[in-house]
């Protein structure tokens, strides 16, 4: 084993192996990903079988100081899985339903604020009404992926409260169930509901239900200034220089954006994936994680408005996405139909393989604006090369 101190002294990179030494040259792929053209800083963790098996950290989480086990990356929409738990475990808990009508918990999603808006479409606002959790969880609600500058405007610095509210409001594009259109919106709508139905706020559910459940202490939701020193500076996020910056600044961070705002290790996310696996141990009922990590859409089309994906068949879970048939993946060609995954904007991946007993979590600290991991296909060619290795384990 590698001492991590050692390893990082110089700001250069190195692998921590925990077992399998088979994962390191996989891993070693990272190290290529640091420079002007591509990302500043990556950690990535390997779960296997059971464990952590294998880390690697490469580059500089900001100024002066190389990324190592502590570094927490800026997760943008891996949260959304996180998320979507604290809701499964109310629903566990018996306090609100998949299956009840969003409308019902939270009333002022039952209408938009002005029928008569250009954006209304009245067919579809027939309709609202029949948009339920479960919709909300696996982009079929018909929502927008965001707010936009019409009904918010983020330089005036809104609470998470104001925002959610004109969430709230969004006029429908689609058919609840009808199309799958990935929305931040229905994941900021979904966590009112669980404030709603719980009588309690959100990220404190979140934050004992879950995570103090799983002893999963290196994921932040609302970091404050004092963890300044552990949190990786985020490269090419939106407004950047502004009070509001995307990832970097207070403001944006004492959000705690439920479909984007969390912090975390890369180990902390690969073991929070693998937690879905059978068997694992989990504050979560076996049979409700089974159902997070499959389709729930029926197969419908759609995709990710903002990545300009789109699928024939857009599978999604509650919270995580699966990759079933998908092509040309960012969890590349090699893993099982059975994979499930989530990234963000901020340069984030998570993806595990129940067939394999197999996880990575891949953090970078560039937003994917710039798509560096993609163009060339970064993330693909890094997972297929550790899928790899674990089938010539």
């Amino acid at each position: 084993m590698i001492d991590a101190e050692d390893a990082f002294a110089n700001g250069g990179s190195d692998t921590k192996e925990l077992r399998m030494a088979d994962f390191s040259t996989p891993l070693g792929r990272i190290d290529d990903w640091v420079g002007e053209q591509a990302v500043p800083g990556v950690s990535a963790a390997v779960w296997h079988k059971g464990e952590i098996v294998a880390m690697r950290f490469a580059g500089f989480a900001r100024d002066g100081a190389p990324v190592d086990d502590s570094t927490l990356f800026a997760l943008a929409s891996v949260s959304k899985p996180l998320t979507a738990a604290a809701l499964m475990l109310a629903a566990d808990a018996g306090e609100l339903s998949l299956d009840t009508p969003v409308a019902a918990i939270v009333p002022e999603f039952g209408e938009v604020d002005d029928p008569l808006d250009n954006d209304v479409v009245p067919q579809l606002e027939a309709l609202r009404g029949r948009v339920t959790v479960r919709h909300l969880l696996c982009h079929t609600s018909g929502l927008p992926e965001n707010v936009g500058v019409k009904r918010i405007r983020m330089r005036e610095q809104p609470s998470l409260g104001k925002i959610t509210d004109a969430m709230c409001e969004l006029p429908l594009l689609s058919a609840p169930g009808e199309v799958l259109r990935y929305s931040n919106a229905g994941f900021g709508i979904a966590a009112r509901a669980v404030e709603r139905a719980t009588g309690g706020p959100f990220h404190e559910l979140l934050q004992q239900r879950l995570l103090d459940e799983m002893g999963l202490d290196e994921i932040a939701l609302k970091p404050d200034a004092s963890w300044n020193d552990r949190l990786a500076w985020t490269t090419g996020a939106a407004a950047a220089g502004t009070p509001t910056e995307s990832y970097n600044s207070p403001y944006w961070r004492a959000l705690g954006l439920p479909w984007g705002g969390y912090f975390g290790t890369a180990a902390t996310l690969a073991r929070f994936a693998a937690s879905f696996f059978p068997k694992q141990q989990s504050p979560l009922a076996a049979a409700t994680r089974a159902e997070m990590i499959e389709d729930q859409t029926g197969g419908v089309s759609g995709g990710v408005a903002s990545a300009a994906v789109h699928w024939e068949r857009g599978a999604w879970g509650l919270g995580w996405e699966v990759a079933g048939d998908k092509r040309n993946h960012w969890t590349g060609s090699l893993r099982s139909p059975r994979t499930f995954c989530h990234w963000g904007q901020s340069g984030t991946l998570v993806w595990a393989d129940p067939d394999r007993a197999l996880a990575l979590a891949v953090f970078g600290n560039r937003a994917v604006y710039s798509p560096w991991p993609l163009k060339p296909p970064r993330w693909a060619e890094l997972s297929d090369a550790l899928v790899a290795a674990a089938d010539a384990g």
